[in-house]
This record gives structure tokens, sequence and C-alpha cells, in this order.
């Protein structure tokens, strides 16, 4: 018999959960379901997260390989925050030591009416998922009962960080990780700089997706959205209770072709475990996004 996907839960909304992009990702979600029922492709109608499902696939499986070649194996339960579409508690589903996956999304279009398209789509084991309307800082979880806390995309969104990385080292059982994959900028980027990438305009096809007047000014600053350097992450990690090492992505054009015929991401991922364990916290994975790295960072025990 074919198990069902089981009925989302309702957590609630803290007061710091930003109304407008709520809205705005209610009306996406509309938008996109009546594309895809129209015939079009969820990759195409989507973008970037699905597109890239192979790439976050590859990450999350390499943060956890890291782990355990680091003597620190996580697994058990996990939270995905600011699931959206549901990518990365549909990953995490696939991996033997998951037990079960929260996917929380304040956006309830989102968790009703897409997260099931792309289960069905990538194979979920949906036994394990459990959708969740909520925000990331409101998680009704008993403290110290999760291993591993997902974020792609989503912490840079959070409008009281501390707050956040707060909720999550509750939740979190001693020794418990958070895998990061986030936008996030070389120490070089001055405050100005990354001010100036807040104030860039919404795209017209976006505004139409989110329901937003074409003549009216919005930038990823009112979306809520905020820009870090990679040594502002870590400060934000360390001060709430967390061990950070980040992952820079990065490969070389010139030898693709070489290194694509190589098990070069995992030889990356199985260097940087002996570079982690003689002192290194910024570390290397072959990877193809220029923003985006990933953080592993470990619940410090007190």
């Amino acid at each position: 018999m074919k198990s069902e996907l089981a009925p989302p839960l309702f957590w609630g909304m803290t007061d710091l959960a930003h109304a407008m992009a709520r809205e705005a990702m209610e009306n996406r979600a509309t938008v996109e379901v009546s594309e895809v029922e129209k015939g079009q492709t969820l990759e195409s109608v989507h973008g970037q997260a699905l597109r890239d499902y192979k790439q976050f696939e590859q990450l999350i499986g390499g943060a956890l390989s890291f782990l355990k070649k680091g003597h620190h194996p996580a697994g058990g339960f996990a939270v995905d925050m600011g699931s959206g579409t549901g990518v990365g508690a549909c990953i995490l589903s696939g991996f033997d030591e998951v037990e079960k996956v929260f996917a929380v999304e304040f956006s309830e279009h989102f968790v009703e009416k897409v997260m099931p398209l792309v289960f069905e789509k990538y194979n979920a084991n949906i036994e394990k998922l459990q959708r969740v309307v909520s925000d990331f800082n409101h998680l009704e979880i008993e403290d110290g009962s999760l291993g591993i806390i997902l974020d792609i995309d989503s912490f840079h969104h959070s409008e009281d960080l501390d707050r956040t990385l707060q909720e999550c080292q509750r939740v979190l059982a001693p020794g418990g990780v958070i895998i990061a994959i986030d936008r996030a900028w070389s120490d070089r980027f001055t405050r100005e700089q990354l001010e100036t990438k807040l104030n860039t305009e919404f795209p017209d096809h976006l505004k139409k997706k989110y329901n937003i007047p074409l003549d009216q000014h919005f930038t990823r600053r009112d979306f809520g959205e905020h820009e870090y350097t990679i040594k502002q992450w870590f400060t934000l990690y360390r001060k709430n209770g967390f061990e950070p090492s980040v992952f820079l992505l990065r490969h070389p054009p010139a030898l693709n072709r070489f290194w694509l015929r190589l098990p070069t991401f995992e030889f990356s991922i199985a260097l940087s475990s002996l570079l982690y364990r003689i002192g290194f916290r910024r570390l290397w994975a072959y990877g193809f996004t220029k923003a985006r790295v990933m953080f592993v960072c470990t619940k410090v025990l007190k």
C-alpha cells in the first residue's frame, strides 16, 4: 500500500515573520502551481532551487560525509528551515541516518500546494516527512531533540539572525549540527557594497510572480533579505554557541575537462576533513556557485 503524505502542522508565527514577504510567497505559490497545471515543468516554473537540486544533494551528502570522517556523525530528527519548495527536506529524507524531517515554511501555499509536487517528482521518502507552516523562530520541538538543522538560502532572510540561531541552539542535541548552504561574501566586501546589493530592484518577472505592482519600487531589502561576509557569519555562529567551518565552493574552469572525470568532490571533502582535524576552519569543496558557500556548524558542548 502506497504511503500518504501526512497533513501539515501549524506552529504559528512570531512577530518577526515578514508579512510582505509571506504574502508575496503565497502569491508565487499560486502562480507556479497554476503554470504547472497548464503543462510547464517544475524546474522552469520555480527556477534555481529546483535546477540546482543535484548540487544541493551533493553538498548535503558531502557535509554528512565530512562529519563522519571527522568522527562526528549526524543523524536522527532534522528540520529544513525556510523549506520553500521542500527541496532540502526531500533530499534529507533519502539518507538512512535521518529518521524524520520537519519541512518548516511560513507560506501555507508552498507547504500545501508546492511541496507535494516536489516530493513526488524527486521520490522523497514521505514516511519521514512532516510539513509545517511556521517561521524558523518558532519551533514547537523539545529542547535538545534534533540532530540536524538544514538551511538552504533561508537564514539570510531572518529578521533577527541571533534569535534564529538561539532557537537552533535550543532544539539541537549536544553535538548537533547546522548545515547551511547560503549566500556569503568575501571578507573584502565593505558594508557599503553589501548595502548596494540589497538595494537591487526586483526584476519585472519576479514582481509579477510576487504580485507586486510593476511601477512600485521594490528591492531585495524590502523582501526581507540581508547580506553577510564569511567573517560576519562566523561571528554570529560563534556568538550563539556553534563552532563553524566553511566550505568555499571552487573549481578551476580550465581544468574541468580533466577534473570532472575524477571523484573531485569526494576528494575535496576528504581533504577538508583532514584539514579540519588540524585546526583549519576555512575549507574547500569542488562546486560551481560563486555567491553561495556551505557552513557546517557544530553545537558547542557546555
